[in-house]
C-alpha cells in the first residue's frame, strides 16, 4: 500500500498492463486526462527507462536538467535520464503513454539507445510510422488503445533483428531485488562474467552505465520508503539503503530529485495529513 497521490488524481492518471508477450519489454501503458483551471507542473522520478508520450490535446513542455522542449508534436520520446522530468501542462490535457522496461526498448529501436539519454525528442520520422499509429489511437476507446498498442508493438517486435543478452534481464532483476545495494564487482562474481562485459551490455541495451542504473534503483527504493512515511529517521533510512553517511545521502537525493530528502518527506507528510492518510493500492 502507498499513500494517495493527489497530484496524479487531479490529472486522471491511470495505468494499464501490456499483454503477456510484451511484459519483458513494456513496463506499462498510462493515460492522463483532465480539464485544468490553471497551468500545472508535475515532477516524475526516473526509472532508467525511456518511453513515448502520445498527445491528443494542448501542447505541453518537458524539462530535464534545466533543458526544456515544447511538445507540440503528436508523439514525443522521453529518454533515459538520472534527472527528474518536470511536465508542465496547459489546461486541457489528454495523453497516452508507452513506458519500456529498462533494456526492454533495445529490440524496438534502430538507433543506439545512448543517443536518447537526457533528451526529449519530437519523434516524427522512423520505422515506427507514427502518423498512422496516432490517427488510429485518436479514434479508440481506452480499452481499444491498449489492445491496439499491444498489436502495434508486437508487429515491431517481430520485425526486430536484435536479441537481448542472456544476462541482461537477470542482472536487472538482481539489482532490483537488492534494491540497488549491490556493486558491479558483486554482479560480476554472481554471474561469472567480467565487469567490462556487464558495462558493455548496459551501454548497448539500456543506453546507461551499470553504475548509474544501480544508483537510480537505490534512490527509487529509498524514495519509495520515504513516501510510505514508515521511517523513524531519515538518517537511519539512509544507512538502511546503503548510503555510508548523511552528507552522501543528501547529495545523491538532491541529484536525482532536485530537492532534499527532508523537504521531500515534509511535503509527503503534509499531503498525507491533508488527505487524512488516505491510501491506495500501489
Amino acid at each position: 500500500m502507498a499513500y494517495f497521490n493527489k497530484e496524479l488524481a487531479e490529472i486522471g492518471f491511470k495505468l494499464y498492463e501490456p499483454c503477456k508477450e510484451l511484459k519483458p519489454y513494456i513496463f506499462n501503458y498510462w493515460k492522463i486526462e483532465a480539464n485544468l483551471s490553471e497551468k500545472k507542473s508535475l515532477k516524475i522520478l526516473t526509472d532508467g527507462s525511456l518511453g513515448f508520450v502520445i498527445n491528443f490535446a494542448n501542447s505541453f513542455s518537458l524539462e530535464v536538467n534545466q533543458k526544456q522542449i515544447l511538445c507540440s508534436s503528436p508523439v514525443t520520446l522521453t529518454g533515459q535520464t538520472k534527472y527528474p522530468t518536470i511536465i508542465n501542462f496547459n489546461k486541457k490535457i489528454e495523453a497516452f503513454g508507452i513506458r519500456f522496461n529498462p533494456a526492454g526498448a533495445y529490440r524496438f529501436f534502430d538507433e543506439e539507445l545512448s543517443c536518447f539519454q537526457d533528451r526529449n525528442i519530437d519523434y516524427k520520422d522512423s520505422f515506427w510510422n507514427f502518423i498512422e499509429f496516432f490517427e488510429k489511437l485518436k479514434t479508440c476507446s481506452e480499452e481499444q488503445r491498449v489492445i491496439f498498442c499491444d498489436e502495434f508493438l508486437l508487429k515491431r517486435l517481430a520485425l526486430s533483428k536484435k536479441e537481448n543478452s542472456k544476462y541482461t534481464f537477470k542482472i536487472i532483476e538482481l539489482i532490483n531485488k537488492r534494491e540497488g545495494d549491490i556493486s558491479v564487482e558483486e554482479l560480476s562474481s554472481y554471474f561469472n562474467i567480467s565487469a567490462r562485459q556487464i558495462e558493455r551490455v548496459f551501454k548497448k541495451e539500456l543506453g546507461l552505465t551499470v553504475k548509474l542504473f544501480i544508483r537510480i534503483i537505490r534512490l527509487r527504493n529509498t524514495r519509495d520508503k520515504i513516501s510510505s512515511l514508515k521511517v523513524d529517521t531519515l538518517t537511519n533510512t539512509a544507512y538502511d539503503n546503503g548510503f555510508f553517511d548523511q552528507a552522501h545521502f543528501i547529495k545523491e537525493f538532491k541529484s536525482f530529485m532536485s530537492e532534499t530528502p527532508k523537504n521531500y518527506y515534509s511535503n509527503k507528510l503534509q499531503m498525507a495529513k491533508e488527505l487524512n492518510y488516505k491510501k491506495y493500492k500501489a
